[in-house]
């Protein structure tokens, strides 16, 4: 196996253990300092910047997604299941947060998990494409 897919692979295991840490563990007080991309980022695109929670939701499971496609994450021998798989990983991720008393599920919260890893999926499959455009022969 080539060390840039082992590299790749690193950095999906490293993501999904990050945000499945962060998806279940108790909000610490310090985390809005840390949302002021995001808040930047939801009210440039939204007029809203209280949507800043769901636009890290939906960064976090883009970037889950995208790294899936380059460390060439097969699930059933396909690549098209990885992100169908973290979108419902997401979803139930989500639903779990309400069985620790301390946290409260959202539904926009698990909706943004799932469009987040089919987007970022996505759009490595159209840079994959791009760069193998363009790639001299």
């Amino acid at each position: 196996m080539a060390s840039s897919i082992l590299w790749a692979r690193g950095l999906f295991i490293a993501l999904l253990v990050i945000v499945t840490f962060l998806t279940l563990t108790p909000d610490p007080d310090d985390t809005e300092k840390g949302f002021a991309a995001a808040r930047f980022v939801a009210a440039f695109l939204f007029g809203d910047p209280q949507l800043a929670d769901k636009v890290a939701h939906f960064a976090a499971y883009a970037a889950l997604g995208a790294a899936a496609f380059w460390a060439q994450i097969a699930v059933f021998a396909r690549k098209r299941w990885a992100p169908v798989l973290l979108a419902a990983y997401g979803v139930a991720l989500e639903g779990v947060q309400g069985l620790g008393g301390v946290r409260t599920p959202e539904l926009t919260d698990a909706i943004a998990n799932g469009l987040g890893a089919l987007a970022g999926f996505g759009a490595a499959v159209v840079l994959a494409i791009i760069i193998a455009r363009f790639r001299p022969a």
